[in-house]
């Protein structure tokens, strides 16, 4: 046979080359379809961890499942005693960049050994929806439920009071005044959202802190409705719970509590028991600088020991 001319040597190396390209391309092809190709569970894996990878999106990837509530006309008359502990600064008051009340910071050591006793003495906070789901459909609570409460939005609430409630896997309710996130000592939105996403629930404290009782029907709607359309455009679900600054409130303010879809709202007023008849105006328990472990055990376990409220609310 004679040799191959220069001519089909040529044509033989294009098609070897072109052999080799189309090879490369095949498992090229292959190695992405497969990729692109997985379960549905595999390719939410992979969004979760994009989206948490993107600033932008961070915490959409962390958002609760948090169900809109809403006010049974006529409830049937409930009572259960959950005793609503509540805070507003656990830091060194020598140190405070933004001076409260003396009597409204609490020590972190105190703090936390006000927390350990609970945990001690078998005390099982709760979440709002269990409070709404035992007040409206009779649902049962654990052994001496307690809910616990900090109000105004300080930023210890993620410094130094979500530690030491998650050491003991507890929950609890932040109330934000939601025209402080700029401010310097007060959460910004990025940790209100950190409180979110550790399962805490979100309250509104009003946009500015202001007596609701002694405000214009406009103003009252603004910070009322306002402040939860504030907070639910940080956390993306429905925020359903307040608390009255200085417990200031009367039957216009209630009104415009149910109007705004809230559902549990916190007073100033002491009790340790809450009713159906009366979850928009709940009584509280303040917890002050000079209450300490004693008292915050007396106050949770018996329904007359502690019937004064305080606090600025």
């Amino acid at each position: 046979m004679s040799n191959p001319s220069p001519i089909q040597l040529r044509r033989r190396r294009i098609a070897a080359l072109l052999g080799l390209l189309l090879v490369g391309l095949a498992v090229v092809v292959i190695a992405f379809g497969g990729h692109g190709s997985g379960t549905s569970g595999e390719k939410s894996v992979r969004s979760s961890t994009q989206a948490r990878q993107t600033h932008g999106t961070t915490h959409l990837a962390q958002r609760r499942d948090v169900p809109l509530l809403a006010l049974p006309a006529n409830p049937p008359p409930r009572t259960v005693h959950v005793p609503i502990l509540t805070w507003h600064r656990v830091a060194v008051f020598a140190r405070e960049y933004t001076k409260s009340i003396p009597d409204e910071t609490v020590e972190p050591s105190v703090f936390a050994a006000e927390i350990d006793a609970l945990a001690t003495h078998g005390y099982h906070p709760i979440s709002q929806l269990q409070l709404f789901d035992a007040l409206f459909h009779g649902a049962a609570l654990p052994s001496r439920p307690v809910l616990l409460t900090v109000d105004d939005g300080y930023v210890d609430d993620v410094k130094t009071i979500l530690p030491i409630l998650q050491a003991h896997h507890f929950v609890a309710t932040f109330y934000i005044i939601t025209h402080r996130f700029h401010e310097p000592g007060f959460l910004n939105t990025t940790e209100v959202r950190r409180l979110d996403a550790a399962g805490m629930d979100i309250g509104a404290h009003t946009r500015n802190h202001v007596p609701l009782a002694t405000v214009s029907a406009a103003e009252m709607t603004e910070q009322i409705a306002g402040s939860r359309r504030d907070l639910e455009h940080v956390v993306g679900h429905p925020v359903q719970w307040f608390a009255y600054p200085f417990g200031s409130f009367d039957d216009a303010v209630v009104a415009a509590m149910h109007r705004a879809g809230f559902v549990l709202a916190v007073t100033t007023q002491g009790g340790t028991s809450e009713t159906s008849q009366t979850s928009l105006t709940m009584p509280r328990v303040h917890i002050g600088r000079s209450a300490g472990v004693s008292t915050v055990l007396t106050c949770t376990s018996s329904p007359t020991a502690c019937s004064g409220g305080g606090g600025g609310g």
